[in-house]
């Protein structure tokens, strides 16, 4: 059964009592509200990795989205199954900036008068030996197909194919490729980039 409405005087019913925060409850909702947006700005990188450790990580196979952010990827990780079948599609989603991909090992470096620093690529390609099919071409400025076994479906007169440097497909300000390969028996972490 519900509740039975109280009457006030003039036969309406009464409006419920307003609610009052006291001092501790207010400070230690706000202090609350703080943390859970510091760790939800800064921390979900160890959360996120806290988890995966814990409960694994999904297993991503068939078509894969990969958007190129300025300065990020979304998905930032991936888990695949050696034998799979995937196809990656790569959209670089920047309206002003040229972004390229590498997956590798061992990021490279390079000596200069201000010490070692991070060169371009990785030392160590996943591509190499891999056979892989660059379809769906939209707005690719260059294309380093370096040790892969690389089919071309469709026109390759619509971007350069250059040399030097790992696996790296470069889009242009809104474009993608689909990149279409099985993952081969290279087991670890690989990381792109």
């Amino acid at each position: 059964m519900g509740t039975t409405p109280e009457y006030g005087p003039s036969g309406s019913p009464e409006a419920p009592p307003e609610l009052k925060w006291s001092r501790r409850q207010f400070i230690w909702g706000t202090a609350g509200a703080a943390v859970a947006g510091v760790v939800a700005l800064f921390g979900h990188g160890v959360i996120a990795n806290a988890a995966r450790g814990v409960f694994g990580s999904p297993v991503s196979t068939g078509l894969i989205h990969v958007y190129q952010e300025d300065f990020y990827f979304v998905p930032n990780y991936m888990t695949w199954r050696v034998g799979d079948k995937m196809t990656m599609r790569l959209h670089n989603m920047s309206l002003t900036r040229y972004h390229e991909m590498q997956i590798g090992r061992d990021v490279s470096t390079e000596n200069t008068v201000f010490g070692t620093l991070t060169a371009d690529g990785f030392l160590k390609d996943f591509w190499e030996g891999v056979h892989v099919t660059m379809s769906n071409v939209y707005l690719m400025d260059n294309f380093v197909p370096n040790k892969a076994i690389v089919t071309y479906v469709g026109p390759k007169s619509a971007y350069q194919i250059a040399s030097g440097g790992g696996f790296s497909p470069t889009l242009k300000p809104g474009g993608h490729v689909d990149i279409t390969f099985t993952v081969p028996d290279k087991p670890g972490i690989w990381h792109y980039g």
